[in-house]
């Protein structure tokens, strides 16, 4: 089992002078432990920024607490543990469950409150999913629309012979490494279009055009990458004249009586990130799984799920019984579940027929989500039992 977390009070950490020099958040530590603690809840300190617009007046949450004192599981070392174990050894610093319209449990760690934005790296991925399944639900813009028709500046790239489908299904075939552990691979040098203005200046729309490989026909194959997002989000801004942020307040957040605090973080060039860039709190989370739950044309396409056969080939080791459709995952094993998730332990789970979301915001040390997957599934299946 991994050690619960620490406080990053105690630790000294944050971005201020008074902070010793070693222990202090900057732009180039803020995404590796154990200054992740800090800089999570606190980006706009950090990395450029815009506000992200809500509701006037957030949705309410009814709550109607639960004892989940009484559950058991096997945790990481094969050891039975209980649910405060749980939480607490995996570096948990928001988490609410969502069940039958109330808030069964909620709770705040690591310093973190109800109100404070917390950064949920690839789960934005799968929020761009839900505005570009809503503009294709009502007509604004095809699902078949070509990728260097609406940004010819990606006219010349691999990206060419792409439609908007592909890409928010990730089987456009671009060639693209995204092995975090693997210091030289293109996902750490496409990143500096994020986070490093000295080497990538414009933004991602330069860093995308210069994308030149493909490792399958488009259509042909799924394969999971980040930039893909960000050409998805360039389709979306070019082909309706919107900002990403104005289209995700409209389409998503004002809908689903999202109010708290939000904001995306800013590229290089000055453009809201796609992949990896909004930060909300627990809250709009669990109102946002609220609104996918009611129902409607596109929490149907997505709950559907995408090409199996294509998932199986692709990513059958990582996650069987699954598929991707719209930037988000797919569980097709009962009970049948979305899943959207972001590195470094953000999870947002919903389970529509069981009318059950679990929102989980985390500062882990380590990116990568594949090895406690396991223990999630284990701790959410005592859970959902629990709960019947």
């Amino acid at each position: 089992m991994q050690p619960p977390p620490i406080d990053w009070r105690e630790a000294g950490l944050g971005s201020g002078a008074d902070v010793p020099e070693d222990r202090r958040v900057t732009g180039a530590n803020w995404r590796t432990w154990p200054f992740n603690r800090w800089a999570f809840q606190h980006t706009r300190q950090l990395v450029p920024s815009v506000s992200l617009e809500g509701a006037e007046t957030a949705a309410p949450l009814a709550e109607r607490p639960a004892d989940l004192s009484a559950l058991r599981f096997a945790g990481e070392d094969g050891a039975t543990i209980d649910w405060e174990a749980y939480v607490a050894s995996t570096y948990t610093d928001a988490m609410i469950v969502l069940h039958r319209g109330a808030v069964v449990y909620e709770t705040y760690r690591n310093g973190m409150t109800a109100a404070t934005p917390h950064h949920l790296f690839s789960i934005t991925k799968s929020i761009v999913g839900v505005v570009a399944e809503t503009l294709i639900a009502d007509g604004t813009v095809s699902e078949a629309l070509a990728t260097e028709d609406a940004v010819p500046e990606l006219g010349m790239s691999a990206f060419a012979g792409t439609t908007l489908r592909q890409l928010i299904d990730m089987t456009d075939g671009i060639a693209f490494n995204e092995d975090y552990a693997d210091l030289a691979s293109d996902v750490h040098r496409y990143s500096a279009s994020y986070w490093t203005p000295e080497a990538a200046p414009d933004g991602t729309l330069p860093v995308l055009a210069a994308l030149d490989r493909r490792d399958a026909p488009p259509g042909t194959a799924f394969r999971y990458r980040t930039p893909i997002a960000d050409a998805a989000a360039w389709v979306l801004r070019r082909a309706t004249g919107r900002t990403l942020a104005g289209l995700v307040a409209e389409r998503v957040w004002k809908p689903a009586g999202c109010g708290d605090a939000a904001h995306f973080l800013l590229d290089t060039g000055g453009h809201e990130i796609a992949g990896s860039g909004l930060n909300a709190t627990a809250r709009d989370l669990a109102r946002l799984a609220q609104f996918l739950m009611a129902g409607g044309p596109v929490a149907e396409t997505l709950i559907g799920g995408g090409d199996r056969a294509l998932f199986a080939a692709g990513a059958a080791n990582m996650r069987p019984d699954h598929s991707y459709r719209g930037f988000w995952w797919v569980n097709h094993a009962p009970p049948r579940a979305l899943m959207a998730m972001g590195v470094y332990g953000q999870r947002l789970h919903i389970e529509p027929g069981n009318d059950l979301a679990i929102i989980r915001l985390a500062s882990t040390p380590l990116p990568s989500n594949m090895a406690s997957d396991p223990l999630h599934v284990r701790a959410f299946k005592a859970l959902r039992d629990h709960l019947r």
